[in-house]
């Protein structure tokens, strides 16, 4: 089900260094039984770096975050849009033969690097780690955008993809007494996504001196963890699940 592919220069300076990579995929290999595979650039076809190019780019951007490598950020592609592996290894992870995310990534402020990210997996197994971030989440947050009435009654789009210094805002809406209302989409909700709502909404209160009486906080998935209702129902943060109803003749 799930695979990780690591590319690599051969020649490039990082090859030297001891690789702590490399150990770690051995681990999440160990622990939960995931495939990988390490592959030298100089074993790659043109066809086959265009399908790396390609596999990258068909990630959904609110997952894989900015590509393209600028200032300081070295990151999968290069200025010229080509594979930057001469300065980094690219990581891709992949479900069901489908690239579901790579690294390194720069979302938002943040760079995710491959050790992070790696130590992740690792940590939460690839099933969670995949479905913290899954790829039902575009769709979800394009439905919303186009159509927030569907969540509430009035509920008028502000803007999607909200950047702050530390984090995105998925979408921001103002309800019908003048709310902000900060909007976190989640394949399955678990406390990762209640802090990250919470915190995005504070970042977001700072950032432009709006109280925070005057802003909801909401998380929007198609299933979640038990222990999340209780984290929610304290911090009065909003949980709705999404479901399909059938409507008969």
């Amino acid at each position: 089900m799930f695979k990780l592919v690591l590319y690599f220069d051969g020649n490039a300076e990082y090859s030297s260094k001891d690789d702590s990579i490399i150990n770690t995929l051995k681990k999440i290999n160990k622990k939960w039984e995931i495939d990988f595979e390490v592959i030298n650039s100089s074993s790659l076809s043109e066809d086959k770096c265009q399908k790396l190019k390609s596999e990258i780019r068909s990630i959904p951007p609110q997952v894989r975050g900015k590509i393209v490598s600028s200032g300081n950020h070295i990151l999968p592609l290069s200025r010229q849009k080509n594979l930057n592996l001469t300065n980094t290894r690219i990581l891709l992870f992949y479900r069901y033969d489908l690239p579901i995310n790579v690294f390194p990534h720069l979302l938002g402020m943040t760079y995710n690097t491959i050790e992070d990210h790696l130590n992740k997996i690792l940590k939460y197994g690839p099933r969670d780690y995949a479905d913290a971030k899954g790829l039902l989440e575009n769709p979800i947050q394009k439905i919303l955008s186009e159509f927030p009435g569907i969540l509430e009654p009035n509920l008028q789009f502000v803007d999607l993809n909200v950047l702050l210094e530390n984090g995105e805002i998925d979408i921001l809406c103002k309800d019908e007494k003048d709310n902000f209302v900060v909007i976190e989409i989640e394949t399955i909700a678990k406390d990762i996504a209640f802090s990250q709502v919470c915190r995005l909404a504070t970042e977001f209160s700072k950032a432009n001196d709006i109280d925070m009486d005057k802003i909801r906080m909401v998380i929007v998935c198609i299933d979640f963890s038990q222990n999340i209702i209780k984290s929610c129902k304290a911090a009065d943060v909003e949980l709705y699940k999404l479901k399909i109803e059938r409507i008969d003749d």
